[in-house]
């Protein structure tokens, strides 16, 4: 049985875990700009998903899609799931289910990452987390939101916070410029694969440079991009 002592330490102390939202569209519209059929959308997606179940810094990974069998695969890999309550709204609204359904430390990724590696998500949760509370020194105030963007430099692949109420996501065309307007940091990490998500056969090609999970490798071997 632990101590008075190290019950009061155990509560006083700031929850240093994260639960990270998966926003996963499922389905043969899943990736249209990629053009590529549904089994290699769900393969990058499942892909990503299981590199986020390994970061030790991460206590939950709650995935949101519409998308049953989608929703079932990542249900037996272990991530929590939840239905869209607006099917086919997007990914705003999809990022804003995740976020009330949770509490403490989170953070928003972008499933479409296939050569995600658990360190690179492992490192970036470090460095939000370092920023997100870093002590004032009576000028730098630490900032509300921390993002990574992706590789153009445009979107955002990462979104951080210590609770969902602080969150002010925005998602979609030009979300990087969107998020830092919010007050969001700008954190540019030296993580290519983290920052590599696909939306066109170039993308793709690049992230195969990088070196992509077993899934996304196994789809590839069935089709050509």
């Amino acid at each position: 049985m632990p101590t008075p002592e190290a019950t009061l330490s155990s509560i006083a102390e700031p929850a240093t875990g994260w639960t990270v939202i998966l926003p996963l569209k499922g389905g043969p519209g899943a990736k249209s700009r990629l053009g590529a059929p549904a089994a290699l959308a769900t393969a990058i997606a499942l892909d990503c998903l299981t590199a986020v179940l390994a970061v030790d810094r991460v206590d939950a990974v709650l995935v949101v899609t519409p998308d049953p069998d989608l929703a079932a695969a990542a249900a037996a890999a272990g991530a929590r799931v939840q239905a869209e309550s607006s099917p086919g709204a997007g990914l705003l609204p999809a990022v804003t289910d995740g976020l009330a359904a949770i509490l403490g430390r989170c953070a928003v990724l972008l499933g479409d990452l296939p050569a995600l590696r658990t360190g690179d998500l492992e490192t970036a949760l470090e460095l939000s987390g370092d920023l997100l509370t870093r002590a004032g020194d009576g000028r730098t105030v630490p900032p509300a939101m921390v993002f990574i963007p992706d590789a153009e430099g445009t979107g955002t692949v990462l979104l951080t916070a210590l609770t969902p109420a602080a969150m002010r996501p925005s998602f979609g065309p030009a979300s990087a410029s969107a998020h830092q307007a919010a007050g969001a940091f700008r954190l540019e990490a030296d993580l290519p694969r983290l920052r590599r998500d696909v939306d066109t056969p170039a993308d793709l090609r690049t992230a195969i440079e990088f070196g992509v999970g077993p899934r996304t490798a196994a789809a590839l071997a069935e089709i050509t991009v």
